[in-house]
Parts: C-alpha cells; structure tokens; sequence
C-alpha cells in the first residue's frame, strides 16, 4: 500500500516577502533587506589583522634575531681643532729613543747560535745568543782544581802555626835548657869546693911519700935497701908530687868551668825570656797562614771569574726591546780588548714604545725651533694618521754639507707600525697653536671603531636607535688625535652611538640590540 503523499507548496514562502510582519498577509509588496557585509566580514577580518601583527611585533626578536653590540659615545672636545699652523716642515727618519741599546758578549769566544733575529721581540734576561763553551768549562775545572790545592797548603800553613802557636805557649826545651845549666853550675860550684881538700890530701899523701922516699933513700945509701926499692919510692914521690901539681893547676880550670856554667845558665834564662826562634817561627806561621789565606781568595776570585766566563758563554740581553739589527752569526768570534768597540756587539734593541724623529732642519729656519715645542710626524707608511711630537734636544753643531741643523723631536703616541728609520715628515707648530688658542668644538671619535673600505675611505657602524638597526656611515677624518681618539671632520654629531668591534657578518640596515656602553678614557 502507498503511503499518501503531503504537499507542502502551500507552506513556501515568496521571493521578496517580508521577513517580519503578519504571516497571514500578503508577500507580493515586500522588499527583502540588504547584507550587512562591515558587521559580517569587515570587523572580525579587521580583528585578526591586528592580533596578526601584535603576533608578529611581539614574536619579531624570535623571528628575526638581533646582533648584540657594544656601543661607544661620539664626544666633542675644544681647544684640538686640526687647523694648528705649522711654522717649519722638515723631513727626517724615524729612530730610537734617544738611541738603540746594544746587546754586547761579556766574554770573548766565538758564536755557536743566534737565538734573536730581526723583528723578535725579546724580555730583559733573555738568551740572544750562545758562545761555544768548551774553552770556558776546561778554565772553569782548571780553576777549581787550583783552588783546592791552595786550600790544602792553607791548611798546612795553619798546622804549622798551631804547632808554632804550642811551642811558644809550652817552652819545654828552653825550660829544660835552664835547668840543665843550672845542674852544671851547681856541679862546677861543688868540684870548686871539693878542690881544697882534694888539694890538700894530696900533699898529705906528697909529704907522706916523700919522708917514705927520704927513709928508703938512706937505707939504700947504707945498702940496706935495694936499687929496685929506692928506684919504686923515688918514682912514687915524684907522681904524687905531679898530682899535687895537677891538683894545683884545676883551681883555674875549675873556676873557668864554673864561670861557663854561670854564662850558660844566663843564656839560657835569656833565652827562655827573648824566645826569639820561637818569636821567629811564630811569626813565619802566622805570615804563611795569611798568605795562604790571599792566595785561597786568589785562587776563589779565579774560580769564580771562571765560572762568570762559562755562565756568559749566554749573552742576554740587561734590557726589553726588539731586535733591530742583528750583527753577528754563528762562527762570528766576538772579543773584548780589541781597537774595535763593536767587535763584542751582537745584537742592537730598540723600545717600540719610546721612539724619535731625527729631522734635518733648515738652517735658515732653524731659529723657529726650539726645545719643549709640540710637533706633528706624519709617516710615508702611515699618511692618514698623524702623530704627535715634542722637542726634545736640538744639536749644537750643524751639517755644513746640507746647510741644516739636526733636531729630536719625539713621537709621544708611536704606533706599533712605526719601525727606525722609516721616513717622516715634521711639521712643527706655532707657540698659539700648540697651546690651544682656539675653543672651537671638535669631534672625535674613538679609533678602535673606525673601518676602511677597499677604497682605504674610512666609515663607521652607526646605531639608530629609533629603528634599533646598524647604519653604516661614511665619515672624514681631521688631523688631531688625543689618547687613541681622532678627530671626525664630518659625518658626525657628538652623542651619536658607534658600534665597537662590529661582526663581520653585520650589514647595513640589520637589526642590533646593545648591551653596553663602552666607557674609553678621553
């Protein structure tokens, strides 16, 4: 069965009816409404917008990172216009201040090695240079073994002296000497005093033998006695009168004697007084022990001359400062006393940091120069930048040859690209100028910041900062320079923001953000 079909076109509503109103009425005369496209689509398209750009102001440093820099302040001064006269130009060579220092060998010996060349920049104790050192080791040992030798003989000499210093202190022998001279005075005293008696008897006996002698004399006349008999009392008589005679003379032998005993006993006390051998040999220790002392400090003074000579078979350098010339090499022999003074040099230093021009001043404008003035050195090498300078000593006889006198004047702010005798030119500058008459402001900026393109035309990174972005800005440079600042004829306003130090990958226009404020002395 089909199910019944419900017809709805009585429901349709007309084109162009009313959208309000009765629904009952009639739709024929009614005119339908016009779209509201601002309240449709322009205000939410509107708000999307700028939540857009909101989204992209607030996420820009996410987007596009900024280059970090560091930024210094452009300064004006007064009184350092650039546009000091000059009152004389002279040209001249750039040299050391006030002269080169030379390295020279202490020793005399010949060159095995150069250690500084041409350019090297050396500290003071430095090794420059070594001499062959065998010659000066075998004097070094020579020397040494000298020492020890006299050393020894100063230790015999002061053995000597305390066996001298013994003797004299303990005089055994001379006291011995005494005692025994007074043992034989005592015994010539005793022989003289025995002499009496022993006189004496022998007469006793002389008279006795002599009445034997008589008796047995008158027996043998009355044959009462032998010939033999008279002949033994006779000779005995005649011996016993000799002793008495013997006896008789040792008087003066004993006397003699014991006057000797009595000088030698004098002697022998004067002797234990004067001590004069022991005074002597005393004396002749003391005097060897203080020559051997001399000669131990002798032999020291050789020993250590000896090793001074081997320790300067290193020649280095008392001074900092770079090799300038080098003026031996290996096999060169430098030597001491000779007639030439640079035979012992080696090699000849100069401070990169104390530099002069030697200038050859015109004579008839030499007047116009005078010690303490300020000066300007401008470098062939170097002729955008000029340096400054001040007298310093102006010579007292001139070149004849060249008709002009040589002035000094040294540079106060070198450059680590100035070398001696590089050629300059020397404008010296008038008493007002140099003193700063003029009050007009001058920029300047720091020199560090300063770049050169191909051309060699100098610009710098510029910060603006109302669009935080990097600006690169040509520039002209003036003459006047202050303590790593130059000045900045045009392009320039003072308080403008220059980036220090800028990456190479920075372009023109690209986005920076700084982190600090370098604070340079001015």
């Amino acid at each position: 069965m089909t199910p019944p079909t419900t017809d709805l076109t009585a429901l349709a509503r007309p084109r162009g009816a009313a959208s309000t109103g009765d629904a009952a009425a009639p739709t024929s005369g009614i005119a339908r409404p016009r779209p509201r496209w601002v309240t449709r689509w322009g205000i939410p398209g509107g708000i999307v917008s700028l939540a857009f750009v909101l989204f992209v102001y607030v996420s820009a440093d996410a987007l596009w990172p900024a280059t970090d820099v560091r930024i210094v302040k452009v300064v004006a001064k007064s009184g350092v216009g650039g546009t000091a006269a000059a009152t004389v130009q002279a040209p001249g060579w750039v040299e050391a201040d006030p002269y080169p220092t030379v390295v020279s060998a202490l020793a005399d010996g010949v060159v095995a090695e150069v250690l500084a060349l041409e350019g090297a920049r050396i500290k003071a104790g430095d090794v420059v240079a070594r001499l062959i050192p065998d010659d000066a080791r075998i004097g070094l040992e020579k020397a040494a073994a000298e020492l020890a030798e006299r050393e020894s003989a100063l230790r015999f000499a002061e053995a000597t002296l305390e066996a001298a210093q013994r003797e004299w202190d303990n005089p055994v022998e001379l006291t011995r000497r005494v005692a025994s001279a007074e043992a034989a005075l005592a015994e010539r005293e005793a022989e003289l005093h025995r002499w009496p008696s022993e006189l004496a008897a022998a007469q006793a006996v002389a008279a006795e033998l002599g009445a034997e002698c008589a008796r047995i004399e008158r027996l043998h006349a009355d044959k009462q006695a032998s010939e033999i008999e008279f002949i033994r009392a006779t000779q005995r008589c005649e011996s016993q009168r000799a002793t008495v005679a013997s006896i008789e003379a040792r008087r003066p032998i004993l006397q003699a004697q014991l006057d000797a005993a009595r000088a030698e006993l004098a002697a022998a006390k004067e002797n234990l007084r004067l001590r004069i051998p022991e005074k002597r040999a005393l004396d002749e220790a003391r005097a060897a022990v203080a020559s051997a002392h001399a000669a131990v400090d002798r032999a020291r003074a050789a020993r250590d001359e000896a090793r001074l000579r081997l320790e300067r078979m290193e020649v280095r350098s008392s001074v900092a400062g770079v090799v300038m010339t080098r003026l031996v090499e290996p096999g060169s022999k430098v030597m001491q006393a000779t007639d030439n003074p640079m035979s012992s040099h080696v090699v000849r230093l100069y401070d990169p940091g104390r530099l002069q021009v030697r200038v050859d001043v015109p004579l008839a404008e030499a007047a116009q120069v005078s010690i303490g003035q300020d000066a300007e050195v401008v470098v062939n090498v170097l002729p955008d930048r000029v340096f400054r300078g001040r007298v310093t000593r102006v010579l007292h006889e001139a070149d004849i040859q060249k008709n002009t006198l040589q002035v000094k004047v040294a540079i106060t702010d070198p450059a680590a690209e100035l070398k001696p005798e590089m050629l300059a030119r020397v404008r010296f500058l008038s008493t007002d100028s140099a003193t700063g008459a003029s009050s007009d402001l001058s920029v300047f900026a720091p020199e560090a910041v300063i770049r050169r393109d191909d051309g060699g035309n100098p610009y710098v990174w510029l910060v603006d900062s109302s669009a935080r972005r990097a600006q690169r800005r040509a520039i002209k440079l003036g003459t006047a320079k202050q303590d790593g600042w130059v000045q900045v004829a045009e392009g320039l306003q003072p308080g403008d923001s220059l980036i220090v130090d800028p990456p190479a990958s920075l372009r023109d226009g690209a986005r920076i953000r700084a982190t600090g404020d370098t604070r340079s002395k001015q």
